[in-house]
């Protein structure tokens, strides 16, 4: 016999034995197929593609960035839609609440409380916005110290933007309670700027990307000064969520030298945030345009290319997806595949490791299964055939108890030739279907 026609009766045995197993063990094999069909809907490969991105009005840099992104999505089958809202927290608002089907929304970390960030995950941040303070320089002087804004007319925004609750929390670090000062006054963004325009506010704080169209009418405005930050690392030491960034001489309108000098800020980050309960792939699909809607991007202003997206607002619990994204990158099979496919084959291919990790090393201790539970149940027969003789040398047997021995031998050859022999191991079978018969002579003869 050559090595193919042995190998191919190898093979034959190990299925017959693989076969038997499962015959054996009904039960185990159904909770092997009911284990595989819960871990497929375990890792649901199968989301649901539609997104809705709460941003702010349609001028803003949110607007602007959830359609760059909106078209990279569709591209990967994906349909979007864009919501406008009152911004920061009410996109949190209607992400919680599930309000006009928002599954993804821009907001600032520092103006959450506790219980809106216990129900959402960070993908991280995208971009910078500045802690804008403009003030009229004509009316106040030149203001050096935070603290000097308690004695002046201040406008904070809405109070449930961004805004209002992160310049309140800048305020309050430098003991300034603006809820019980009348000199802080909370208004709509629209009248703020109107107000401020027209001289019947002395300071207004926003916080905004450099481009936004506000920002852009300040920093232009004659008479109009930006506040220096001139402790603007310590502020980034004393909250989490702040960075110190320097808005360059210039660097607004470079043939008026705006503004005149080197500003020093500090700035939050804008972060995309999702519903814990969002399918993982759709994160990653996000996370996928958000980096290529940042790489190609003209308007960065404050961050550095490949800077964001990022994990920098740590009040905001991180997604899983994203932690994954940013340590490993994305999945090596979402260049060729589509991005659910992909995400599938990254969540799986750790069980799929496991398995073979199991398997593996048992095929290399033992690749003759049949030959294994062969012996096995040859060691069970052969304590039945010892504890036959030791009977027979004792004892005379009855007519009845010989029948019974016989019909038990019989069962036990029936089986066994039934079974067959595994390959390598055909002359030990036909010696112990001799055994039997000798056996069963022995009984006859009693």
């Amino acid at each position: 016999m050559n090595s193919f026609k042995y190998l191919k009766i190898i093979i034959k045995d190990e299925f017959i034995a693989i076969k038997e197993e499962f015959r054996d063990s009904k039960l185990l094999f159904v909770a092997f197929i009911v284990a595989l069909i819960a871990l497929f809907f375990y890792l649901d490969p199968f989301p649901n593609k539609k997104i809705n991105i709460a941003t702010a009005h349609q001028q803003s840099d949110w607007y602007t960035f959830a359609k760059n992104a909106s078209l990279l999505l569709e591209e990967r089958g994906l349909m979007t839609s864009i919501i406008t809202s009152d911004g920061a927290i009410d996109n949190v608002d209607k992400l919680i609440h599930k309000s006009e089907g928002v599954n993804v929304a821009f907001t600032y970390g520092g103006a959450l409380n506790q219980e809106q960030m216990d129900g959402i995950y960070s993908l991280g941040s995208v971009s910078y916005e500045p802690i804008w303070i403009f003030y009229r320089k004509s009316k106040t002087g030149e203001i050096n110290d935070i603290s000097n804004f308690s004695q002046l007319r201040v406008g904070l925004g809405p109070l449930k933007s961004g805004s209002y609750l992160i310049a309140k929390k800048l305020f309050e670090l430098n003991q300034i309670d603006v809820t019980n000062n009348k000199h802080f006054i909370s208004e709509s963004f629209e009248e703020l700027e109107n107000d401020f325009i027209k001289g019947n506010l002395d300071a207004v704080v926003r916080v905004a990307s450099a481009y936004d169209p506000e920002i852009r009418k300040f920093l232009l405005q004659p008479g109009v000064e930006l506040f220096n930050y001139k402790y603007a690392n310590a502020y980034q030491k004393r909250m989490s969520f702040i960075e110190a960034v320097t808005l360059p001489a210039g660097s607004i309108d470079l043939y008026e030298q705006v503004p005149k000098k080197d500003v020093e800020l500090i700035a939050t980050t804008a972060s995309l945030v999702v519903r814990r309960d969002m399918h993982p792939d759709v994160q990653l699909a996000l996370l996928m345009a958000t980096k290529d809607v940042i790489r190609n991007s003209t308007n960065l202003f404050f961050a550095k290319r490949n800077e964001f997206p990022a994990y920098v607002d740590p009040l905001i619990q991180i997604s899983p997806v994203a932690e994954h994204f940013y340590d490993y990158g994305p999945p090596h099979a979402a260049r060729y595949l589509p991005f659910w496919m992909a995400g599938f084959i990254d969540r799986a291919w750790i069980l799929l490791l496991t398995l073979l990790a199991i398997f593996y090393p048992l095929s290399k201790l033992n690749i003759k299964l049949r030959e294994f539970r062969y012996s096995v149940k040859k060691s069970l027969h052969s304590q039945k055939f010892v504890a036959i003789t030791e009977r027979l040398q004792k004892t005379k047997l009855t007519e009845l108890e010989k029948n019974e021995l016989s019909q038990e031998l019989s069962v036990i050859k029936d089986e066994v030739i039934r079974a067959g022999a595994p390959a390598g191991k055909e002359g030990d079978y036909f010696g112990f279907l001799y055994l039997i018969d000798s056996i069963e002579k022995e009984i006859k003869a009693n």
